[in-house]
């Protein structure tokens, strides 16, 4: 018995170079404490490294709210940057679908077309005419419509096709 424990932590200690995740995962395999605790502070070890080194970055469930906010509008690549499934089936936080904020400026643009910057600093651009822009102070929600289009909608005023600028 003892030397398979033995066995086992050679092994976690040979291994190839793993992500400091998957070693922490490997630690809980060792029988033995001491073993074990040793394991445990060389990934814990590894994972503060790579966080200081930035090659893992850490995001409470703020964190990736806010992020999502801020991405939503733009086209990105077909990347997991933030996975809506949470790996148990149990289901993530979801897709953003919408985004309400509070126009900081408004400005018409050539055509009846206009631009408006949210108080999250997201610049939108009406992709058809508008007849009456929004006013600094409205509240503004903008949805996901079909084909990857986007309609802003603000009180008292017609839904209008926006697209984000920046």
């Amino acid at each position: 018995m003892m030397w398979s424990v033995m066995v086992m932590a050679v092994a976690v200690q040979e291994a190839p170079p793993q992500s400091p995740i998957n070693s922490i995962q490997l630690c809980r395999k060792i029988a033995s404490d001491a073993d074990r605790v040793a394991c445990y502070d060389r990934a814990a070890d590894a994972l503060s490294e790579a966080q200081r080194r930035k090659d893992i970055v850490v995001m409470d469930r703020t964190q990736v709210q806010k992020a999502k906010r801020s991405l939503f509008g733009f086209s990105l690549p077909s990347i997991r940057l933030f996975d809506d499934n949470d790996g148990g089936g149990k289901g993530g936080d979801g897709a953003l679908r919408q985004v309400t904020g509070t126009v900081q400026s408004a400005t018409s643009l050539s055509g009846g077309l206009l631009r408006f910057t949210l108080d999250d600093d997201g610049v939108w651009e009406s992709t058809e005419q508008a007849t009456v822009p929004p006013r600094r102070g409205d509240v503004v929600t903008i949805k996901g419509g079909s084909l990857g289009s986007y309609i802003a909608t603000a009180p008292g005023r017609r839904s209008v096709r926006v697209r984000r600028v920046r």
